[in-house]
């Protein structure tokens, strides 16, 4: 039997199919929508604790002073001079070369071919990293297989041509803030070995490590101190877990202690024997007489039986 559907009923149905195709479509949007709001806020909260771009503004400021490996000071007024000069002459020509990669809108002198680098460039280098109330006097000084010159004249410093400088390069591991003061853990990065005759072949992996101590001041973090890390390399902390050696004069103690221990046995021993000897003498001695007096004894029976018998 065939069900007929008035046009109202068709209407109806149409309609019915219209809004389920609508909620189906509100939805997908809803759960696109929800998606896209978790994505975007899951990117926020790992940019608020993604301080990669942070690590990487330190690595570039500080490698000037990573190259010579500073001793640790307290106050930038209190950090060695030649230190600080070669820090912030080659940490700037270094500066330069990783934001414009290359010297091209520097001048050269004309018979050396020697970059010259003026002080002002010098000078905002050193305001980033330390203040801009912080002053250098520019002046010519030796380093240990260079002399790098300043001109008075052209207030500029003549940089050697050479194809490396320093003994490490940085990397920046780790931040974090104590005591009021910004600590920027770094990681040495050999650059050459360690009789300075080849270059080291790559590797990523620091040999120590060193916190550099920034003190804000006007809404910015200047560097203040060096202090040793808390962090170690992963050879010294494998060392430090495995037992020390010993040393030799513990070594020879202990040789002498087994010797008089080996001495202390065999008096023991000597001293044992005699005793033992005289606690046996008595026993084998009274079985030796008990015979004797059975053979007396027996003795004067034999002698009486043989009488008898004659």
């Amino acid at each position: 039997m065939k069900t007929y559907m008035t046009p109202e009923e068709h209407a109806r149905l149409h309609r019915r199919r219209a809004r389920q195709a609508l909620g189906l479509l509100v939805a997908v949007l809803v759960l696109v929508g929800a998606v896209t709001v978790v994505r975007a806020g899951v990117r926020t909260v790992a940019k608020l604790f993604d301080d990669t771009q942070q690590r990487q503004e330190y690595e570039d400021e500080l490698e000037g002073l990573v190259l010579f490996d500073p001793v640790p000071f307290d106050g930038i007024e209190n950090i060695d001079d030649l230190t600080l000069r070669e820090a912030a002459v080659w940490g700037c020509v270094y500066s330069i070369q990783e934001t414009q990669g290359s010297f091209d809108n520097y001048n050269t002198d004309p018979d050396t071919e020697q970059l010259l680098l003026p002080s002002v460039d010098v000078d905002a280098y050193l305001a980033k990293l330390v203040g801009p109330s912080f002053k250098m006097n520019h002046k010519t000084f030796e380093m240990e297989d260079m002399t790098v010159e300043f001109d008075e004249t052209t207030q500029c410093y003549k940089i050697p041509v050479t194809g490396s400088v320093g003994s490490y390069s940085a990397t920046v591991t780790k931040l974090f803030k104590k005591d009021g003061l910004l600590h920027v853990t770094v990681g040495y990065i050999p650059t050459q070995s360690t009789d300075d005759s080849i270059l080291n072949t790559l590797s990523d992996t620091p040999t120590k490590y060193m916190d550099y101590l920034f003190r804000r001041q006007n809404g910015s973090w200047y560097l203040t101190g060096l202090t040793d890390s808390e962090t170690k390399p992963e050879s010294t902390a494998a060392a430090a877990s495995e037992p020390a050696p010993m040393a030799e004069s513990e070594v020879q103690d202990a040789i002498l202690a087994a010797a008089g221990d080996s001495t202390d046995s065999a008096v023991s021993s000597e001293e044992a024997a005699p005793a033992a000897s005289a606690d046996s003498t008595p026993a084998e001695s009274a079985p030796a007489a008990d015979s004797t007096a059975a053979e007396s004894t027996a003795a004067p029976g034999e002698a009486a039986s043989a009488s008898t018998a004659a």
